[in-house]
């Protein structure tokens, strides 16, 4: 057992098991050490805590960069898989799928309900300026009308809001993360490098879905269509103010996906024109067009569109 991981940890040959039964469970800085820990390694963080724990957006996202598992144990003594509610059984090394168990039906939302989630992946070429943490900027302004307040390696953040300070963090680092917040909304930056590309990828979560007017969502495409690569915006039932109940919900419901000017340009005008979205269109200028579909109000299900979107920029331009 490493020192690090405090007495309340169980290290095995397969797993790294933490306990947290608390009200909420941030992304601590013991937490992000011991989720690098188990990569390292080649063991699995599981996280286990109570009934009625939430965790954090950065944290949740945490579990899921680090293949982590979230263990809920009820108040019965069982153990269950608090994002599916899988029954969960300890086989000596890890928690595992009980025997036979199966998923069970997740709780019925209506839709829209939740936080909204917003993703926006932008790249930079060798010798473009970056510019990391401008989409963070972006948008937060647009949904909420204030800029962020500050960012951080874990929560609590200790840093204010700076352009600079993330940069030369994640530039220093890379890959590196931050964890970012602003008036009612909380998420995780992160940068990689891809060759000579550097790819910033920003994960939010808030504020609640119903309460953005979607004309800020539709400013929010048009400042984005001109630098991102893609944006995805949706709905996600689970999370409220930022933190994911264990109570088991559907993934986030897609509203509507920005493509950046660059698979417009590969693809072509017309092919974009053709995407199957309830509401298709073009955003940007000159050679920087992007195309931002919407979901709402189509035939099929948000999720069966943003399917047949995927295939269709996966097909050849002209076909």
């Amino acid at each position: 057992m490493t020192g690090h991981l405090g007495a309340w940890a169980r290290a095995t040959p397969e797993a790294i098991v933490v306990e947290q039964f608390r009200d909420v469970v941030p992304a601590s800085t013991w937490l992000i050490d011991a989720a690098r820990t188990a990569v390292e390694s080649g063991r699995v963080l599981q996280l286990v805590t109570g009934a009625r724990t939430g965790l954090t957006f950065p944290m949740e996202s945490l579990l899921g960069d680090a293949r982590a598992g979230w263990v809920v144990r009820d108040e019965s003594g069982g153990y269950r898989d608090g994002f599916l509610g899988l029954p969960l059984d300890w086989n000596g090394s890890r928690f595992v799928p009980e025997k036979g168990a199966t998923i069970p039906p997740p709780r019925k939302y209506s839709p829209g309900s939740g936080d909204l989630e917003v993703r926006i992946t932008t790249s930079f070429p060798a010798g473009e300026p970056l510019k990391l943490g401008r989409s963070t900027d972006i948008a937060m302004r647009a949904l909420t009308g204030t800029g962020p307040i500050g960012w951080g390696v874990a929560e609590p953040v200790t840093e204010p809001w700076s352009v600079s300070g993330i940069s030369a963090h994640c530039t220093r680092r890379a890959p590196a993360s931050a964890i970012v917040v602003g008036d009612g909304v909380t998420g995780r930056l992160q940068v990689s490098q891809v060759d000579d590309v550097v790819v910033e990828e920003v994960r939010l979560s808030g504020p609640a879905a119903g309460s953005v007017d979607t004309r800020r969502i539709e400013d929010l495409a048009a400042e984005c269509a001109g630098t991102v690569r893609q944006m995805l915006v949706g709905a996600a039932p689970g999370r409220t103010q930022g933190v994911r109940s264990a109570i088991p919900a559907p993934p986030a419901l897609p509203y509507g996906v920005l493509f950046g000017h660059e698979l417009v340009s590969a693809v072509g005008i017309a092919h974009a024109h053709r995407t199957p979205a309830a509401r298709v269109r073009l955003l940007g200028a000159g050679d920087r067009k992007a195309v931002w579909c919407r979901f709402d109000g189509g035939a099929s299900a948000p999720f069966e569109q943003l399917t047949d979107i995927l295939h269709h920029y996966a097909t050849p331009a002209g076909s």
